[in-house]
């Protein structure tokens, strides 16, 4: 297939264009520069808008239409990598709506590490905040509180894996990061009004592999 796919997601939210691009490499060889990578990389469009270069590149690959040339692969691969390092150089978090630099980290944590036994605390110690300098800033930037954004992240990411995946339903909770099958059960059907068992019973059928651990 193409080196890079553009998938448009339907929805109630705003519309949303995602670029994706997977590539295979020898982990024996290059797994420390790997690992160093971030887990997620976080911008919004004032913090795009801020760095032309990173803003025209991410255009290009999304253009419709962009026919796929000889060498489109390594090119695809070459220009995520500059995307990469100019995010890296574009404004902070902080100068980009949030009243914190450690709220973006926390964000990301919960959106790419929401299975940890993540409790407002050690949120708040990610961010360098204290509990509660960081509740109040994470709810003005976000909209919620930290709790119910986890929440939410988890139970989003448990109905992803009923739904897609034929990974046993005794297992999604610890998936997740829930400890207590009672505590996700609960949390589960406040947030589908219904059970997981329900909720995978009505998931539309479709090829249900197991997962693979990486």
């Amino acid at each position: 297939g193409p080196a890079v796919r553009i998938l448009a997601l339907d929805g109630p939210g705003p519309p949303a264009r995602l670029l994706s691009l997977r590539t295979g490499y020898d982990r024996r060889t290059v797994r420390p520069l790997v690992s160093a990578l971030p887990r997620a990389v976080l911008l919004d469009r004032r913090r795009v808008e801020g760095a032309p270069l990173l803003r025209d590149t991410l255009r290009l690959l999304a253009a419709p239409g962009r026919r796929a040339g000889p060498g489109d692969r390594l090119l695809a691969l070459r220009v995520f990598e500059a995307a990469l390092a100019l995010a890296a150089a574009a404004p902070r978090p902080s100068e980009a709506g949030y009243p914190h630099p450690g709220i973006g980290r926390s964000v990301a944590a919960i959106e790419t590490r929401y299975a940890e036994p993540w409790t407002v605390d050690t949120l708040a110690r990610e961010a360098g905040m204290s509990r509660s300098s960081f509740t109040a800033a994470f709810r003005e930037a976000v909209g919620t509180s930290p709790a119910r954004h986890l929440t939410a992240r988890r139970i989003r990411e448990a109905a992803r894996l009923l739904a897609e995946t034929g990974l046993p339903q005794s297992a999604v909770p610890a998936r997740v990061g829930y400890r207590s099958r009672v505590g996700f059960h609960l949390a589960f059907r406040t947030a589908y009004g219904t059970t997981p068992g329900e909720y995978r019973a009505a998931a539309p059928r479709r090829d249900r592999r197991p997962l693979r651990r990486l």
